[in-house]
Parts: structure tokens; C-alpha cells; sequence
């Protein structure tokens, strides 16, 4: 394919490694005042300087790009541990780290195109495809290998990274087709490597030059050499790439369109987007058969799915019940069927392994860091949902509270499960715009977090300035109330703390309570 001939980028010498490590959560600042005031200045993202704290380094390191990578590095920990397990990898523009998949969701949507094509997950991660049967992934990570040969080693010479499969990509372990991918709207490339491990070729596009440069390196560093990387707009020259991959033989395509309006702010609406996924389908269809689209956590799915017909699947992505990602499946094929919400709530959880060694060829310097961690992701909750089983369901509502309350997870939520919660798990809602249950016996596999209720007190100023007085650490939640939780937070003066969790909500009959509870442990919702 033709394109823009990227500009070659300034790769991070075995000292600029070293630097990075030796500075691991320092005060960045003071780096790039000593290195400003000892070497020149330069290019933000490139530029050259000598320094010399945290070490003694007397070759030149690239201060300003060492500097964005070890603020980088301190986000990557959490966000891509393997990432930053990787310490050759450069970050030089810090709105691709913010706006970057994490690990967790870049394993997830693997999984996804795992299942879809009868192939095998990441073993990096020991995981079994989670559709169409499987609602959880293997949580032992035992025998299973990492990215690298030799499970601990990181090598600043790329050509000694390898894939954990052989040549560098996956077949098809059925044999009967190659997999193919392509993500359109590329970024910093975590979820490209994530998908590239499960294909035999992946193409990556990404039209910004300088972040297609340093991620076409970072995959060099990766050992990802199945990837082909372009730097190209998909939608310039009437959409030429499009007509380029035609034939090709891509099996499935992903894409994460731009969420920002022209003035900058957020576009939660589809056809804000960019690219345009809705003018796109058809031009993408004749691509491949399958298109795994990411689209705003905030959007409505129901108003998505009228404007992307071809859905054959929705998945609503929680990370610790915290809501990250909402994702449509269209299938070319899709025969027209409702198609259902999965909704999950995972976890990326870590073993530990010995210490990694980082071995510089070019300066013959290596050096130990602390004890690295083995990732894998487990599903901690899982719901399938049909809008139309929803609208079709009657709750029961509360008269009074029973012996717990419960209050769903994120997914399940955002998956727009309100009457079927109650229908499903045998609990009463509280009101039809309250979203919490009650119920006198336990519920052990209720998708969310359960409380055992204390006390339940009318809500006036007065009760309200009681209960601050007895409980002024406590965790405060507002449901369906005539202020949010901030204002509530305001004017109780109830500080975040304490052993209880207290919710003011408003029950069917339109009364306000405040319900004083402590938390009962759960496996579904940490």
C-alpha cells in the first residue's frame, strides 16, 4: 500500500533506557531543569540533552523523552503492565497515553475475535475465549508463557523480541483459515498488539505521523512483527484504503473513532463521530465480513442500534465496575435477530514472578528491576440482556426495606437491566427510577454490591444532622434524590471513610429515606 513515508523515529538508546529505569517516579521537573541546564534544550517530544541525576550517565540521553516516559511509565503500570514491564518502549505524546485501551480491554476485545474466528486467546494470559459458552477465563496462569522468549528478559535489540508463536503469528489452531485484522484508527497500538497476537497479519493506520511513528517502534520493541503499520487517514482520497484492503482477506475489522466536536468537546452521538461509522458501513462490509466498533461508554444502545442495523452482538466492558468501554459487533451476515447485551465485569489480576533482567546489547549493561507480575484477566461478573426481555418485564416494587439492599454493577446498569434485576434475581426495586433492591434473604450471585441494612430514617434536615453525628466517616451514595451525592456530601458534612456506606434514595410511594448499611463481601462486584 502506498502512503506517507514516516519519519524515522529517534529509538531510545541503551542510556536513554537506563535513565529511564534509574528514575523511575522521580520529580520530572527537576530532570528537565538539569537537563536544559547541562545539554540544549530541543524538540519536546525528540529533542537531545545531557544529564546526569538518578545515575551516572555519561553518554547523551534524550531528557525531554525520557522525562515523558517515566511519567508515562507510572500510568502504564496500571493501565498496560506488560507495557511497562517494557521499559525500550517511548511515549512521546502523553494525550495517546490518556486516550489509549488499557490492558485489560485490549485482552477482552482479543477474546472477542478469539471466539468469533474458533481460535486460541493470548497465552500470555492463559485465557479460554469467553463466547460463545464461556463466561469466565482460566484464572491459573500457571505454565503459561509472556510475550518474550524467556519469559523475564526485555532486550533493547528488537530482533531478539519474539511472539510467543512460532514466525511471529497465530494459524487458525483448527487450520482452516488464516485470521486476518485491521484497526482503522490505530492510536498508541495497545489494542493492535493485543489483536495482532491472535492473527497471522494485522494492519494498523493511524494518520497522526509522529504517534505512528513511535508505535510502529514500540512494536518493534514488542517483537510484534506480524503488524504492518501505515501511516494513513482511511477516509482521504475517497476512502482508498478501504478499496486497498478489498480482497485482502480481512477477517475482522476494529475501529475506535475520534470522540471530539470540532470546539473539542466530547461527541457522544455517532454521527459525530470520526470517522463517520454510519456513512462508513458499507465501504467497511466490503472489506470484511465482521466490524467491532467502539463507541462513547455515555452512548445510548438502543439509539446505536437504529443506526447500525447489522449488530449482532453488543458488549458493555466494566474494569473493576468502573464502565470503560461499550462495543458493537456487526456482522454482513446478520440475519436481522435482536441481538443481546453482554455485559461483564473483569478484572486483570497478577501473579508474581522472579525479577526481570533488562539486558542493553549496544552498552553490554544489564541490571535487575523489582519483581515483575504475570497478568491475566478474569470475569468477575457476567449478564446477557435483550431490550426486549427488559420492556417486557415487570419489577416488584418496595413497601419497606428487607434485610439488604443491593446495588447493581456498573455493566448491568449501563446494559439498561433495571425491571429485570428484579424479575431475574428475585428482589424488589425500590422505586422505578431508584436503581437499588431489597430483599429479607441473601442474594449470593446478584450482579453488584450487597449491603446489610442497620437502619432506615426519613430524610428531613433534622434526621439528616443525626445520622452525620453518629457516622461522620461513611462512603454516601444518592439514588433518584433531590441532590446528588457532592451536594449531599455538602451540607451533611459526612467526610468519605468509615465502615458503613449510608444511601439516600426515594422509595415508590415518592418518600425519602436514608438507609444506614455495611457492606457484605462479594465475588461479583469488587
Amino acid at each position: 500500500m502506498k502512503g506517507t513515508t514516516l519519519r524515522l523515529f529517534d529509538m531510545l538508546t541503551p542510556a536513554d533506557i537506563e535513565f529511564i529505569v534509574a528514575n523511575e517516579g522521580a520529580d520530572v521537573t527537576r530532570l528537565l531543569l538539569a537537563g536544559t541546564a547541562k545539554g540544549r534544550k530541543g524538540n519536546a517530544a525528540l529533542g537531545k540533552g545531557n544529564a546526569t541525576p538518578g545515575g551516572n550517565f555519561a553518554c547523551e540521553v534524550n531528557i525531554p523523552l525520557c522525562c515523558k516516559c517515566i511519567q508515562a511509565r507510572e500510568k502504564m503500570k496500571v493501565k498496560a503492565p506488560i507495557w511497562y514491564r517494557n521499559p525500550s518502549l517511548a511515549y512521546p505524546f502523553a494525550v495517546s497515553v490518556e486516550q489509549g485501551s488499557s490492558q485489560a480491554t485490549a485482552l477482552f476485545k482479543q477474546s472477542i475475535i478469539a471466539g468469533l474466528m474458533n481460535s486460541t486467546p493470548d497465552t500470555l494470559s492463559g485465557n479460554a475465549p469467553i463466547f460463545p459458552n464461556e463466561n469466565t477465563f482460566c484464572n491459573d496462569p500457571s505454565g503459561n508463557q509472556t510475550i518474550f522468549p524467556n519469559e523475564n528478559t526485555f532486550c533493547n535489540d528488537p530482533s531478539r523480541n519474539q511472539t510467543i508463536f512460532p514466525n511471529g503469528k497465530a494459524e487458525d489452531p483448527i487450520g482452516k483459515n488464516t485470521i486476518i485484522t485491521a484497526d482503522l484508527t490505530g492510536g498508541m497500538g495497545i489494542d493492535s498488539f493485543f489483536i495482532s497476537r491472535i492473527a497471522s497479519k494485522h494492519y494498523y493506520f493511524e494518520r497522526n505521523a509522529e504517534l505512528c511513528a513511535a508505535t510502529k517502534y514500540n512494536f518493534r520493541q514488542l517483537g510484534a512483527g506480524n503488524i504492518e503499520v501505515s501511516n494513513r487517514d482511511i477516509t482521504a482520497d475517497d476512502c482508498a484504503v478501504l478499496r486497498e484492503l478489498e480482497g485482502k482477506g480481512v477477517s475482522l475489522i476494529y475501529i475506535d473513532p475520534a470522540r471530539r466536536t470540532a470546539s473539542g468537546g466530547k461527541a457522544i452521538l455517532l454521527q459525530d463521530y470520526e470517522p463517520n461509522v454510519i456513512e462508513l458501513q458499507e465501504r467497511l462490509f466490503a472489506v470484511s465480513r465482521y466490524i467491532l466498533v467502539k463507541v462513547s461508554p455515555m452512548a445510548d444502545i438502543k439509539l446505536n442500534l437504529r443506526h447500525l442495523p447489522c449488530t449482532s452482538a453488543v458488549y458493555v466492558v466494566a474494569v473493576g465496575n468502573e464502565c470503560k468501554e461499550l462495543l458493537f459487533l456487526l456482522d454482513r451476515e446478520h440475519n436481522g435477530a435482536e441481538p443481546p447485551v453482554y455485559c461483564f465485569n473483569v478484572v486483570l489480576l497478577q501473579k508474581k514472578l522472579n525479577n526481570s533482567t533488562i539486558d542493553n546489547q549496544n552498552s553490554g549493561n544489564s541490571f535487575s528491576t523489582r519483581p515483575y507480575n504475570f497478568d491475566y484477566l478474569q470475569v468477575v461478573q457476567k449478564d446477557i440482556i435483550k431490550i426486549s426481555e427488559e420492556e417486557a418485564a415487570e419489577a416488584t416494587y418496595a413497601k419497606e426495606l428487607g434485610k439488604y439492599l443491593y446495588e447493581p454493577g456498573k455493566a448491568i446498569l449501563k446494559g439498561g437491566a433495571y425491571k429485570l434485576i428484579s424479575k431475574r434475581y428475585g428482589c424488589r426495586k425500590l422505586a422505578p427510577s431508584t436503581h437499588l433492591y431489597t430483599s429479607d434473604e441473601t442474594i449470593p450471585d446478584f450482579p453488584g454490591k450487597a449491603f446489610m441494612v442497620e437502619e432506615v430514617v426519613p430524610f428531613n434536615k433534622k434526621s439528616l444532622k443525626e445520622v452525620a453525628a453518629r457516622h461522620p466517616k461513611a462512603d454516601l451514595t444518592a439514588r433518584n434524590f433531590p441532590m446528588d451525592t457532592n451536594a449531599l456530601k455538602k451540607i451533611s458534612g459526612i467526610k468519605d471513610g468509615g465502615e458503613r456506606h449510608i444511601f439516600a434514595a426515594t422509595l415508590s410511594n415518592g418518600e425519602k429515606i436514608l438507609v444506614i448499611t455495611l457492606p457484605v463481601h462479594t465475588t461479583t462486584c469488587p
